[in-house]
């Protein structure tokens, strides 16, 4: 009898540690799945280039580009006076979340009147990844409702001259916005001369009637799935828009 009782002991043990190695591979199996390259690959715009212009086709070099990074399309262009006003910042406040464990990854929707223009600013804002100029650039401007005056023509819309407001220094801004992450950025050891910017009052991101809510430049942050999850309205508030991306919603991790 304790023969027996010690034998269906040890089948019951055994059952149960199979189940749970099983159950446990069934779940490993089910998050590999759900984040395959090719799946990753799917939720991002296509096709992609590199900053050579180069075709990105590899499923694996996507999904490594964008891996654990928050992702998002950056509308803007080499000719615009406001990108610029903003992309020195940016370029400091990307270089500051590459060595935290918030880093982001963005995807250029480019504005620019050539293929050149793009692939030049590109290289110069170290933008690994972007959309090609024309088609499917234009399909993404009428899909996220973004698009500089001078695409007005093609796309409708009414320009939308931002209106001056109390003007700061460019540094103090990005701190109030940005707290201890500006300090990574801008220390005392190093004096950054930068022009001043405009900030801004902040109201509803509204559409009109074209569809078009903003110019450029502007932010559309990307869930996980490839969906919007939430508009930067850099036109309008410059760099402190950063401020509304929230780097730590799991949503936002890819």
């Amino acid at each position: 009898m304790m023969k027996l009782s010690l034998f269906l002991l040890t089948c019951y043990l055994g059952f149960t540690s199979s189940f749970r190695t099983n159950n446990a591979l069934c779940r490993s199996s089910f998050r590999l799945f759900s984040s395959t390259p090719q799946a990753i690959q799917a939720s991002l715009p296509s096709p992609l280039i590199d900053a050579q212009g180069n075709a990105i086709e590899s499923a694996e070099v996507i999904a490594g580009l964008v891996d654990n990074q928050r992702v998002a399309l950056y509308f803007g262009a080499s000719w615009c006076e406001d990108c610029q006003n903003l992309e020195f910042m940016l370029a400091q406040y990307r270089k500051a979340l590459s060595g935290s464990d918030q880093p982001i990854q963005l995807i250029y929707v480019p504005c620019d009147q050539s293929q050149e223009d793009q692939l030049s600013q590109m290289q110069k804002l170290e933008l690994e990844v972007g959309v090609p100029l024309g088609e499917t650039a234009d399909a993404l401007k009428q899909q996220y409702g973004v698009w500089p005056d001078v695409d007005i023509e093609r796309f409708g819309g009414v320009s939308r001259e931002i209106a001056g407001g109390e003007e700061a220094n460019s540094i103090a801004s990005v701190k109030r916005y940005f707290g201890t992450a500006s300090e990574d950025i801008w220390g005392d050891k190093e004096e950054v001369a930068v022009d001043r910017v405009p900030i801004i009052e902040k109201v509803e991101n509204v559409m009109d009637e074209s569809g078009r809510r903003s110019g450029i430049p502007a932010f559309v942050v990307l869930d996980k799935t490839g969906g919007e999850f939430c508009f930067l309205n850099a036109e309008r508030d410059s760099i402190s828009c950063l401020s509304d991306w929230p780097l730590d919603d799991p949503q936002n991790i890819w």
